[in-house]
């Protein structure tokens, strides 16, 4: 059995949104904000990740994932989750002889008042999943960010968008209200 193809290493600029962006005619603009708005995570990082102004859209989008059980909360699970899927496309990969394509089908949201190792273990993340998995930090605290969830006194640090139809829907939701990246 051939040993798996290593992840590819995580570069905004290459990164793919899901296919059902791609006829969206505010996607271009949507990717350039996004390089735009980047900032290591921690002071140290050497990884650029977009940091994205708290919506209402962006929140109700959360709110509908959430809704949709496509939703996990805490980055300790997110990592598990991501580890298992990731194994199972590295089976699946030995087993095809076609290449899958790389594009974002996950999507992680982060608060802006984690601590810097918490920042650290997000950037190792990114660098272990590759092209499939986007990290955004919300200009939002862990409180604020729990509330869309339901539990306005509860803390949400990490949020792992699941599934590429609410990744798609929550990175269209930035293109809409009140230019929500980057601000």
């Amino acid at each position: 059995m051939p040993a798996p193809a290593s992840p590819p290493s995580w570069n905004l600029e290459s990164l793919r949104f899901p296919k059902t962006l791609d006829s969206d005619p505010r996607s271009p603009a949507l990717h350039t904000s996004l390089r735009a708005s980047c900032q290591k995570l921690w002071q140290g990082g050497l990884l650029q990740v977009p940091v994205v102004a708290w919506s209402e859209p962006l929140a109700l989008a959360i709110s509908g994932a959430h809704a949709e059980g496509q939703l996990i909360q805490g980055l300790d699970r997110a990592e598990r989750a991501l580890a298992r899927e990731a194994h199972g496309l590295s089976l699946a990969d030995a087993r095809s002889a076609t290449e899958r394509g790389s594009r974002v089908s996950r999507l992680l949201l982060t608060s802006n008042d984690g601590t810097e190792r918490f920042y650290r273990q997000i950037e190792r993340l990114l660098r272990t999943q590759g092209a499939r998995l986007l990290a955004l930090r919300l200009e939002v605290d862990s409180t604020r960010l729990s509330g869309v969830l339901g539990d306005p006194a509860g803390i949400a640090r990490a949020l792992l968008v699941e599934h590429k139809t609410s990744v798609a829907r929550v990175l269209s939701a930035l293109c809409e209200g009140n230019g929500s990246v980057g601000e």
